[in-house]
């Protein structure tokens, strides 16, 4: 068992590895696909399980709040998993699997698109929340760590985070929607300056 002051060192060696090396060519994908769903009205919806959840929740702050602007479009998400309510009157009446993806029956429109954060890539209900929107022509982001699992096989969009360490899948994926967000509060307070006449 090695000291606390060691195990640190070696979680951020380890953790700075991962932010290094990891494929950030689907980012773009995935920062145009938020920014055609903000530009035509649409909602972005968000789906996780456990920290994967907290997530979910976090970003629907980020790429609301975070990202607005006076006078440009808002980024309009929405957490599956943040009505209490809802989710356990699905899990209970239907089931787990269900909860998400129920939830888009009610709710998603054409030019929507749907994200899911899962560090195994498995959960049955993120994946079958997949499966639908998939079926409904709908955009489908995932944002996934260890091997990938199945959601890296059947989303649109992957980010993969190649570490089988449920922490530094977690931290990883929440820096990608910081990244993300800032950019697009970056974008959206320069397209609000006014053009000075020559």
């Amino acid at each position: 068992m090695s000291d606390f002051s060691d195990f640190v060192d070696d979680y951020y060696r380890r953790f700075v590895e991962v932010l290094q090396t990891f494929d950030r060519a689907p980012m773009q994908r995935v920062l145009e696909t938020l920014e055609r769903v903000q530009a035509s009205g649409g909602t972005v919806w968000i789906a996780g399980n456990g920290g994967s959840a907290a997530i979910a929740d976090h970003t629907v702050c980020d790429t609301t709040k975070g990202t607005f602007v006076d006078g440009q479009p808002p980024l309009r998400t929405v957490s599956l998993n943040s009505n209490v309510a809802m989710l356990t009157a699905l899990s209970n009446d239907l089931s787990y699997e269900e909860c998400y993806s129920q939830q888009l029956v009610y709710y998603v429109k054409p030019g929507d698109a749907v994200l899911l954060v899962s560090s195994s890539g498995n959960s049955p209900n993120v994946v079958e929340a997949c499966r639908y929107a998939r079926e409904q022509g709908i955009t489908t982001i995932a944002f996934v760590g260890f091997e990938g699992g199945k959601l890296r096989e059947l989303a649109d969009h992957v980010v993969w985070i190649p570490v089988d360490n449920y922490g530094m899948a977690e931290d990883t994926h929440q820096s990608l929607i910081h990244v993300i967000t800032q950019y697009l509060r970056e974008r959206a307070e320069a397209a609000a300056q006014p053009i000075e006449s020559p």
